[in-house]
């Protein structure tokens, strides 16, 4: 007797995070069944994908969907449409929202409140404040994709913890969640913000320069020596510079465990965003110079920078029209055009579509222990994106999904469109409509040993966990 499938993704070309075969894809109850040729598809929905390639969906582990409290710039509905019409399939939200996402009860509150309405999985990162060591295991048990330590100020204007708090939120972590960090030294921030306020300087590159390079060497240093003390899974969100990086792979010759994110608007802009765009593209850490955008691609390629990801930050149009960068927010939506912007990249050999795989899909499911998810192969959720890798327009800011379409990427000539997207096999975007009713599910981290209680004795040195392969450590 055949097997039944519900979906047979057919002639299209497989793209997996180490190559690329000509294979159908088969789907029955949201998973992936069979991935070959010639599979039966009796009774199936037969999707032709002749010409296209066919990716697994793309997991963007750092977003803000600003939901609660921020819901004028985005929510959680608008902000997953335009993950699913990206291509993108799992997010990851960021826990700076109002109130902060620091307690069990508002990690539940939270939940409680974004179920129904995703087009696409999600996970919520809680986060490390300057009092909750205490709370991080109740978080944990709730599902929390891991934590989030801000470094240096962000939007939401939450307090930097100390040194001791950080300390004590590291070893509370420890065995079980991926702590990721935005690496900047808020005392210095403000040092040289007033500075330049001072000065009088209010144009757009008084950010940049408020935030030099050494600022971001320094917290690196920092928090990978007390991530290394406490045995922490340490990850550094958005490395913005060639110091930064070099000071990564100093820190990893030495025996330090990190993962490394670059942003899409890290890699594709440069200063000189700032004389076109103002004050649209002040970002934390800021848009760097050439120099340090060279350095970024260079450590794609020797696999230095281990995922991809966008810092998606919506604001009101209002306020990303402020021309005082002070007054200016900092960050603007990105989980759409990201895979556009890389499939592009591609055509100048600045990286494979395999890579897209390795950094957007693969290594993101792996480093956080995602299951089911970053691969297209037997037993994976049946997260599929069709895309046309010779499509060749002009993105027009007006037909994106965020409830505030304004990107500094609008009229760039791309090439590499999503044609369709698939989440656990049921169709959530068609050639830009996106496909309701939402039908995303919470995602949660494989759990390890469980979670060393706040106030218990640090292993020694010997026991020190171990990131499963080369490319997570």
């Amino acid at each position: 007797m055949s097997v039944t499938h519900d979906l047979v993704v057919t002639g299209g070309t497989v793209v997996h995070h180490d190559g690329r075969h000509r294979h159908d894809v088969a789907v029955r109850d949201g998973r992936i069944v069979a991935v070959g040729t010639d599979l039966d598809t009796t009774g199936a929905t037969v999707v032709d994908a002749r010409g296209l390639l066919v990716l697994p969906g793309l997991i963007d582990m750092h977003v803000h969907l600003r939901e609660p409290g921020m819901t004028e710039k985005e929510d959680f509905a608008s902000g997953t449409s335009a993950a699913a019409a990206g291509g993108v399939t799992t997010v990851v939200d960021m826990p700076n929202t109002f109130p902060p996402v620091a307690t069990a009860q508002r990690y539940r509150d939270k939940l409680d409140l974004v179920r129904g309405k995703a087009y696409v999985d999600f996970g919520l990162y809680g986060m490390i404040d300057h009092d909750n060591a205490g709370e991080i295991a109740g978080m944990a048990e709730l599902g929390a994709m891991g934590l989030k330590l801000f470094m240096g100020q962000t939007t939401g204007d939450n307090r930097c913890p100390d040194d001791a708090a950080i300390f004590r939120g590291l070893e509370a972590a420890a065995a079980d969640l991926v702590v990721g960090v935005h690496a900047e030294n808020d005392h210095l921030l403000r040092l040289f913000g007033e500075r330049l306020r001072e000065s009088g300087r209010t144009d757009p590159r008084a950010h940049l320069e408020s935030r030099p390079a050494f600022i971001e060497v320094e917290a690196i240093t920092s928090i990978v020596t007390m991530a290394t003390e406490a045995r922490t899974k340490l990850h550094i969100h958005h490395l913005s510079t060639r110091a930064g990086l070099q000071r990564i792979v100093d820190l990893r010759a030495e025996g330090h465990r990190v993962t490394v994110e670059s942003l899409v608007s890290h890699l594709v802009l440069d200063d000189g965003a700032y004389d076109t765009h103002g004050n649209l593209v002040k970002l934390n850490p800021p848009i760097r110079p050439a120099a340090d955008v060279e350095a970024l691609w260079a450590g794609i390629t020797r696999g230095d920078i281990d995922i991809i990801a966008t810092d998606h930050a919506p604001h009101t149009a209002a306020e990303q029209a402020e021309t005082d960068v002070w007054k200016a927010y900092g960050g603007f939506i990105g989980v759409e055009t990201m895979l556009p912007l890389l499939l592009t990249a591609t055509t100048r050999g600045a990286l494979d579509v395999e890579d897209i795989v390795r950094l957007c899909a693969y290594t993101p499911a792996q480093r956080w222990s995602i299951p089911h998810k970053g691969q297209i192969a037997p037993g994976f959720d049946a997260d599929l994106v069709l895309v046309d890798p010779t499509e060749e327009k002009p993105l027009d800011s007006a037909s994106l999904h965020s409830r505030h379409p304004v990107t500094p990427y609008d009229g760039w000539v791309l090439t590499g469109s999503v044609v369709a997207t698939y989440l656990r096999g049921g169709l959530v975007h068609d050639r830009g409509e996106v496909v309701g009713p939402p039908s995303g599910r919470q995602v949660v981290p494989r759990r390890g040993s469980g979670l060393r209680p706040v106030d218990a004795p640090v292993p020694a040195l010997g026991t020190m966990l171990t990131v499963p392969t080369r490319e997570l450590v």
